[in-house]
């Protein structure tokens, strides 16, 4: 039976389990939730590295085959480092998803709010260039909200309006589509689009999900 394993830096791998448990009910799944080292975005690549490593080898010991790396912020600085020192290992990211279906819906702008750490590495402007030379990516930072979400804050009227005034500076921009490039945001995916219904939102918690879906017909053994 697969057991799959949800390496997160808090609240952002729970919101992910929920979408893949409504769509893979008859797998076995564990969590890593480092919600005291909550939020990532804010650390150095070694302390990143460090603290994923940790959460993989929790996860391994509770017998997981496979592993989803929820944060944004591990994959845009670590998850290439964990695959090569563990290559017998099976552990998949976030942020290729995302950026597979942003080229596939976008028309040309694509915006993108995340962790400072994300924003900075320029993981998605690297994987947007290797799908499309037509396609934009005007990214921001939003370093407070994965902490507002940590402390039970994401209906509070400041943190809503903290969140608008980073999408409304990206409309300005000419964007037509959004990427939440930190699985936390997706407590904010209703938000969203009830407040700017034209705006596609790419959620990476349920782009994630999909994309496991396409990667299980792959390999129909692990799903044994």
């Amino acid at each position: 039976m697969l057991k799959i394993g949800i390496l997160d830096s808090g609240m952002g791998g729970h919101y992910a389990l929920l979408d893949i448990k409504s769509h893979f009910p008859q797998y076995k799944y564990e969590t890593y939730l480092d919600h005291k080292n909550a939020p990532y975005g804010n650390k150095s690549g070694e302390e990143i590295y460090k603290l994923a490593e940790a959460g993989c080898l929790d996860l391994w010991k509770r017998d997981c085959n496979l592993i989803l790396i929820a944060c944004n912020t591990i994959c845009a600085e670590t998850l290439r480092h964990l695959q090569d020192t563990y290559p017998d290992k099976k552990i998949l990211g976030c942020i290729i998803p995302s950026v597979e279906i942003a080229v596939m819906i976008s028309h040309k702008n694509i915006g993108l709010i995340g962790t400072k750490f994300t924003v900075n590495s320029g993981k998605y402007e690297r994987e947007i260039a290797k799908l499309s030379d037509h396609h934009t990516l005007i990214a921001l930072e939003t370093p407070e909200l994965a902490g507002f979400i940590e402390a039970g804050m994401q209906e509070h009227k400041y943190t809503l309006e903290y969140l608008e005034r980073r999408i409304d500076s990206l409309i300005l921009q000419g964007i037509d589509s959004i990427i939440l490039a930190c699985t936390h945001y997706t407590v904010f995916y209703e938000h969203i689009s009830l407040k700017y219904p034209k705006i596609k939102i790419i959620d990476s918690a349920r782009t994630q999900t999909i994309k496991l879906g396409e990667y299980l017909i792959r390999h129909p053994e692990l799903g044994k």
